[in-house]
């Protein structure tokens, strides 16, 4: 499947089957996450793969976000100091989550990100550091279930050409 077809085939998946994801599996998908860009090559992230039962429950737990009983999860986080500018180090996690959705997506796995969950419980459970501020989690799994896409705008009612409100003629076209 090329990038393209992975892009606009990917779904948030928050069904999944109970087969367990292969370690290589995992670790393919943090190995694309770690090679996401990054400003200025600072790579502040840090991964937690949660594979414990356990463990993935009291996630779960401290997570209103996260749907379905997942096999696997990421937690993505900054590890921050005062010189560290935090809007950049944000980009840079959402750099990471899609490739690990994508990645996720061309072994056959399903993922969602999940914003939802209670800090203070997830630096807990995950036994963190106090610098270590915990910024998205993401579930994996084999998907149960793929939703149908979702109504999305059209290139024509988001995408202007040149100058703000200047539509672009050949954008109402392209689908």
């Amino acid at each position: 499947m090329s990038l393209l077809e992975l892009i606009t085939s990917r779904r948030s998946i928050r069904s999944f089957s109970s087969k367990l994801v292969d370690n290589e599996d995992l670790l393919r998908i943090l190995n694309a996450a770690r090679l996401a860009p990054s400003g200025g090559n600072r790579q502040k992230w840090k991964f937690i793969c949660v594979t414990d039962p356990k463990t993935l429950r009291m996630v779960k737990n401290s997570s209103p976000g996260f749907y379905g009983d997942a096999p696997a999860a990421i937690v993505i986080g900054l590890e921050e100091d005062d010189s560290s500018d935090k809007t950049i180090s944000l980009l840079d996690i959402g750099f990471t989550a899609e490739n690990i959705l994508l990645a996720a997506h061309s072994l056959g796995l399903g993922g969602c990100a999940i914003a939802s969950f209670i800090t203070q419980s997830i630096k807990r459970v995950v036994n963190s550091p106090d610098n270590f501020e915990p910024i998205l989690i993401i579930s994996i799994g084999y998907p149960s279930k793929v939703p149908k896409t979702p109504k999305k705008k059209t290139l024509f009612e988001i995408v202007y050409l040149n100058e703000y409100g200047k539509n672009w003629k050949i954008a109402e076209e392209f689908t």
